[in-house]
């Protein structure tokens, strides 16, 4: 079964049950007190009857016998001999056989009838020896009629109550929730849409409770979230660019230096120059790339590229890389596949996976790029057979700066921002990229234009 995880559908749930134990409890504790009062009713009715006639009978009265007779009020009394013969009053033919037994009075069931009888004797005049008994007899059907009815009202009063708190349950919780709803619509729109300058609506006549508390602070958290993610981007913006006078100039004074070397040992420091400017540069080159892309700088000239020619430009480009692990490079490309792209800015692209997939490839291993259309859409897909990257690590290849070993990306100088410059590059097409990969089996990499 599963479990109820929405808030508003326990609390209903809850307010409802405790609506329905709290009416169950009360009306059988009403109808219970209520049946109980009718029968002591009942029963004091009788007892004063019977007492009345045995007071008149103990006074020796002429013409009790026809005062029980014609007195409205002495309906249910009638007198017996001795010996149970029926001599004067009201006659119950279905009490008849019910042994007398003077006490306190009982309920008595008689051919699916309950009665309350009450007994009393009482010594007969002179002359008459014995004595009389004197019997109260009320039936009780109206009393059980009422309990009847009461429990009929409740069967039918019941599920109309339950049925109005639960929706009014389910109104109240739903209007005192709203607020979350929209907690809940504006992080969604931040996650999909990337867009951090989204806020929480908050209408202008909502009651300052806590969930209205909670939206302004969040609101207020995000403002703040937004300034400081300006700031850094401003800060990368500005370093990278502040970064690219001077690592050019390192690197053209180290080629010119590694032109002047007369001996090895001077060629060997002059490559090191080069190389780590070259990677810096590279490095800088990405971030500025990354911060126009955030801020929505970056120039975007879309254009009809054909993929077969992009293609073959990003393999001549990896050939020399490639030909160093004694790699091969392979491609297919459907005929007459055009795409609307920035042409230098895809091309980056496919040649960064390009390159990844040599760099962690094994010796003598091989790199497909293949291109195909999917109706509307256009799959290019780079796959090696390279060394793989695992589970833990795949959902975070994608993050700036992440490096899935660090030792492994030193020696080919990697940053840790070509993927995620990858990923920015095809969400600025519209497009999408994701990754599979299996550890010692390699890596492949699917876009979706």
């Amino acid at each position: 079964m599963k479990k109820i995880t929405s808030i508003k559908t326990r609390i209903t749930i809850w307010y409802t049950t405790l609506m329905f134990v709290l009416i169950v409890v009360v009306l059988s504790l009403v109808v219970g007190l209520s049946y109980q009062l009718s029968i002591d009713s009942v029963e004091k009715d009788v007892i004063l009857q019977v007492t009345q006639v045995t007071e008149k009978l103990s006074k020796r009265q002429p013409g009790v016998f026809e005062i029980v007779e014609s007195k409205e009020e002495f309906k249910n009394v009638s007198i017996y001999g001795t010996d149970g013969k029926y001599l004067v009053g009201q006659y119950h033919y279905d009490v008849e056989t019910i042994p007398f037994r003077a006490g306190l009075p009982r309920k008595e069931r008689i051919g699916g009838k309950d009665y309350i009888v009450y007994d009393t004797r009482t010594p007969g005049p002179r002359g008459a020896p014995g004595g009389f008994w004197i019997r109260g007899v009320e039936s009780v059907s109206s009393t059980m009629l009422l309990g009847r009815s009461a429990i009929v009202i409740m069967l039918v009063f019941i599920p109309l109550v339950l049925l109005l708190a639960a929706f009014g349950g389910h109104y109240i919780t739903k209007r005192a929730f709203h607020p979350v709803n929209n907690i809940i619509k504006t992080a969604n729109e931040i996650s999909s849409q990337k867009d951090i300058s989204r806020r929480i609506e908050i209408a202008p006549d909502s009651k300052e409770d806590e969930l209205h508390q909670l939206s302004v602070t969040l609101n207020r958290m995000l403002d703040k979230i937004e300034h400081l993610m300006r700031q850094e981007k401003q800060f990368t913006s500005d370093a990278s660019h502040e970064l690219r006078t001077p690592i050019s100039v390192i690197l053209a004074q180290g080629e010119y230096l590694l032109d002047l070397a007369e001996d090895e040992k001077e060629k060997e420091l002059a490559q090191t120059i080069v190389e780590k400017a070259k990677q810096v540069s590279t490095l800088v080159s990405r971030l500025l790339l990354l911060a126009r892309i955030d801020q929505h700088r970056q120039k975007f000239n879309k254009e009809k590229v054909d993929l077969g020619v992009l293609v073959d430009i990003a393999i001549d480009s990896m050939k020399d890389f490639a030909s160093q692990k004694e790699i091969l490079l392979f491609s297919t490309v459907e005929e007459g596949t055009i795409v609307d792209a920035d042409e230098p800015l895809l091309l980056s692209a496919i040649t960064n996976l390009i390159s990844n997939g040599i760099k962690y490839g094994n010796e003598s291993g091989h790199v497909t790029l293949s291109v195909s259309k999917l109706g509307e859409k256009t799959e290019i897909v780079v796959s090696d057979n390279g060394i793989g990257i695992s589970k833990e690590h795949l959902g975070k290849i994608w993050t700036r700066f992440y490096r899935v070993d660090d030792v492994r990306n030193d020696v080919y100088g990697s940053n840790g921002l070509g993927l995620s410059m990858v990923k920015s590059i095809i969400e600025l097409h519209g497009g999408s990229i994701t990754v599979k990969s299996e550890v010692g089996k390699g890596t492949e990499f699917r876009i979706l234009l």
